[in-house]
């Protein structure tokens, strides 16, 4: 593990990445932690620092995107929430529909097995006859 010099001078581009990063690891469903984490590999600060800062300044420049960030993974499983439910809803209407063509069919088959029997029978009687 590779030991990170402390650097105590947060810069401007600095504060963007941390919270580029931080909003994006929410928005994506991860944890502000993981944000951290990820911040502190770019920034080449602990992940320590890196929550430091966060909560200790940005958070309340940020906190609309925050919200908005922590919603986000909420509209997605909604979204696809409501896909798999109309997409069950469509395969559902389907398999009845080929579930009452298969019956349909398997009640032709056996007339028509029948019909053939009872055809067969006939012939049979006539050729005895």
């Amino acid at each position: 593990m590779e030991i990170k010099k402390r650097k105590d001078q947060w810069l401007q581009q600095d504060d963007d990445r941390l919270a580029q990063i931080v909003l994006q690891a929410v928005s994506e469903g991860r944890s502000q932690l993981a944000g951290f984490q990820e911040a502190a590999e770019a920034l080449g600060r602990t992940k320590q620092a890196c929550g430091f800062r966060w909560n200790k300044t940005l958070r309340k420049i940020h906190e609309k995107e925050l919200e908005n960030a922590k919603s986000q993974p909420k509209q997605m499983m909604r979204t696809h929430l409501k896909q798999a439910l109309t997409s069950f809803d469509q395969l559902s209407e389907a398999y009845y529909e080929l579930k009452d063509e298969y019956d349909q069919l398997q009640h032709n088959y056996s007339e028509l097995i029948q019909w053939l029997e009872t055809g067969t029978q006939f012939l049979k009687k006539e050729t005895s006859e």
